[in-house]
């Protein structure tokens, strides 16, 4: 089932999400409705917070370059209360990020190349994995989610200023009521 996307201005997005404490039929459930919501959108990643849920909890796909080219989607993945531990904070990375709670805006954003992270799968199995490049990136930002934090926050002060006005026309649409 799709659910409502959360949009930048919502305070939920700021709030750092709090631990799950068991795997319920509920979450279940969530996770499935966050992956269909993610899928129906055509994003890669989904954390809790943009579908209105403070706990720490995300979803992904990675996709992976065939030998002919083409780019495939892997199987969703669960993570629940991921720890991030960053592997060579020398080694960066830039790429343009974007986000569904943001839509129409994509920055370039630097963030480490290597990470390990521990987290829970929907099984309820503790599982650790060292991941690098594109995986890594989506892992970091839907973390920044559970924790509060926007990909607009780690670009210069210089760029967000110029994305100011474009903010105040997604808080202006989709907060109209509030």
């Amino acid at each position: 089932m799709r659910l409502p996307l959360v949009f930048y201005g919502d305070p939920r997005l700021r709030k750092k999400s709090q631990p799950v404490t068991k795997i319920t039929d509920e979450l279940l459930k969530l996770a499935d409705d966050m992956l269909d919501t993610m899928d129906i959108n055509h994003g890669v990643g989904l954390a809790a917070p943009q579908i209105g849920q403070t706990i720490r909890f995300f979803i992904l796909r990675n996709h992976i370059v065939t030998p002919e080219g083409h780019i495939q989607l892997t199987d969703p993945q669960a993570y629940i209360n991921p720890k991030i531990t960053i592997l060579s904070s020398e080694e960066m990375q830039t790429d343009i990020e974007g986000c569904l709670s943001i839509p129409g805006i994509h920055e370039e954003v630097e963030r480490p190349l290597k990470i390990r992270v521990e987290a829970m799968g929907l099984n309820g199995e503790i599982f650790v994995e060292e991941i690098e490049g594109y995986k890594a990136r989506v892992v970091m930002h839907e973390n920044d989610h559970i924790n509060g934090v926007l990909f607009i926050d780690r670009i210069s002060a210089d760029k967000r200023k110029k994305l100011e006005p474009i903010l105040r026309e997604i808080k202006k649409k989709y907060h109209a009521a509030d």
